[in-house]
């Protein structure tokens, strides 16, 4: 996958957007490459169905979506975007999605999490929580689990593209 090389200043941006300055959290949002965790989402078309969007055939509107404060739809019903071809159009309501950065560091923040302590995750979605997490207490701190196989390993895929397996190479 290639990746856009101004990601670090959106995610900084996005970073001073959700996290209080003196947020032991923003140094995770601000380091870790949002976009990896969603190259490909759903938007809604306004007529009850999804439009496919791919984000390394347009890295400007993937920065744009990728570094907002807001949740990328990943999965429509039982459609999950990197599968899709460009002209589905599947309709019902999201089952899978890259959740808002700023909902999730306001979960993280009020898990009073220190150095050095444990977190499960449930529900990997992307991964990007995951890696959020990674990237502020480590690792081998860290365990994320998801009733769905291909969530868990793609969410495994892009962590381990970015340094960041889990403990054995698994969520």
């Amino acid at each position: 996958m290639r990746l856009p090389t101004e990601w670090k200043t959106h995610a900084e941006r996005l970073a001073a957007e959700v996290t209080p300055a003196v947020s032991r959290w923003r140094g995770a949002v601000a380091g870790t490459p949002r976009h990896v965790f969603v190259p490909r989402w759903w938007e809604p078309t306004g007529d009850g169905a999804w439009a496919l969007r791919d984000g390394p055939g347009d890295a400007s509107a993937w920065l744009r979506a990728a570094y907002s404060d807001t949740s990328l739809v990943t999965r429509v019903g039982p459609r999950h975007a990197d599968d899709a071809s460009p002209d589905e159009r599947p309709s019902g309501g999201p089952t899978s999605s890259g959740t808002m950065p700023g909902l999730v560091v306001r979960m993280l923040r009020h898990g009073l999490l220190y150095d050095g302590a444990d977190l499960g995750l449930i529900g990997t979605g992307t991964g990007a929580s995951t890696a959020l997490a990674v990237h502020r207490l480590g690792a081998g701190h860290v365990t994320a689990m998801d009733v769905d196989p291909y969530l868990t390993e793609a969410a495994t895929a892009r962590l381990a593209s970015l340094g960041m397996s889990p403990p054995g190479g698994h969520l």
